[in-house]
């Protein structure tokens, strides 16, 4: 790996949300207005290519991968459009750029969730193609098909450990030559690296973004890679709150990080379940401080421990047993998670 490669992960690591950005690249503003050009003259393709020469010079440009992300989503690409997004969604301001940079970075990261019924019906979509066809001996080709399910729908992913499992298992054994060095397979070594992370081998994700740094081709590519690693290190709290953020985090985790019975759950629960994180991400989009941020968590964390002393959480009792076996408090319980 290269040195500086080497040094720009480790500070990664170490810093939990970037001190330092740079300002408004002006050759890379050409491009962008070049792209609002096409854009307005419903010229897609002219539009991405202007987006991504700008993010090439610029890649800390949050408000530029939004738009850039937007264009592909009208073009059907869900899958990279998702993975722009998602970036977004984890920026914070930078005060080098300016305030009409960080007005709009805000407004855009309100506009997120607005788009992830789509990206959830689009992973849906895929997945009954996987169910569908899972037996067929063409196991590759079926991996990659649920990979993009478990990108897209953030809820699949809990509710089919076993598939997930199996994929890695087919898309490791694909890969030997890339672990074994005789040769780079890019793409599909990330969409590896992403299955490590949701099934939280931190370890075996790290691994592969630390190879990928050796075969970038431009800074955008390094910038997305290093944030990748960046985010894997980050701790279960600002996760939590980033995908709360994002519109990622749903009723139905609420309903898996407290141990609930979607069954036992009535529509006023769950609606009340949503109000509480529609409520809880208006208010992260408005932060103007960490701790604000983490406000937000401890507010939740109360509601949930209160409504357990009150004996209002649906599927209490089979968790109350859980916690009993580990010796845990439920306060234990939901620091490990995060909040």
């Amino acid at each position: 790996m290269k040195k500086c490669n080497y040094i720009i992960l480790m500070l990664s690591v170490l810093l939990v949300e970037p001190v330092f950005g740079s300002a408004i690249n002006p050759a890379a503003n050409e491009f962008y207005k070049k792209a609002e050009n096409a854009f307005k003259s419903k010229d897609l393709d002219s539009a991405e290519k202007d987006l991504v020469e700008a993010l090439k010079l610029e890649p800390d440009n949050a408000n530029y991968r939004y738009i850039l992300a937007q264009v592909q989503f009208m073009r059907n690409n869900f899958l990279e459009s998702k993975n722009n997004m998602e970036i977004v969604s984890h920026s914070r301001p930078i005060q080098e750029k300016g305030n009409d940079y960080n007005e709009k970075l805000k407004n855009y990261k309100k506009k997120i969730k607005d788009l992830q019924t789509k990206f959830n019906a689009a992973g849906q979509s895929r997945f009954d193609v996987y169910d569908k066809n899972k037996n067929s001996p063409q196991k590759l080709k079926l991996a990659v098909t649920a990979y993009q399910a478990f990108r897209l729908n953030p809820p699949l992913r809990y509710k089919n450990i076993k598939v997930l499992e199996e994929i890695t298992d087919i898309y490791e054994q694909n890969l030997q030559k890339s672990f074994d060095g005789s040769e780079w397979q890019k793409e599909p070594m990330l969409q590896l690296a992403f299955l490590y992370e949701i099934a939280n081998k931190k370890d075996k994700a790290a691994e592969v973004y630390m190879r990928a740094l050796d075969y970038i081709e431009d800074p955008n590519e390094e910038f997305v890679i290093t944030h990748k690693f960046d985010y894997l290190n980050r701790s279960n709290k600002e996760k939590l709150l980033d995908t709360i953020e994002a519109g990622d985090f749903t009723r139905q985790d609420i309903e898996e990080l407290i141990g609930d019975n979607a069954n036992e759950l009535t529509e006023s629960d769950k609606k009340k379940y949503e109000s509480m994180l529609d409520e809880a991400q208006a208010k992260l989009q408005e932060a103007g401080s960490q701790e604000e941020r983490e406000q937000v968590l401890e507010d939740i964390k109360k509601s949930i421990l209160e409504k357990q002393k009150k004996g209002e959480l649906p599927g209490q009792d089979k968790l109350k047993e859980k916690l009993e076996k580990e010796g845990k408090t439920m306060e234990d319980y939901l620091k490990e998670k995060g909040l």
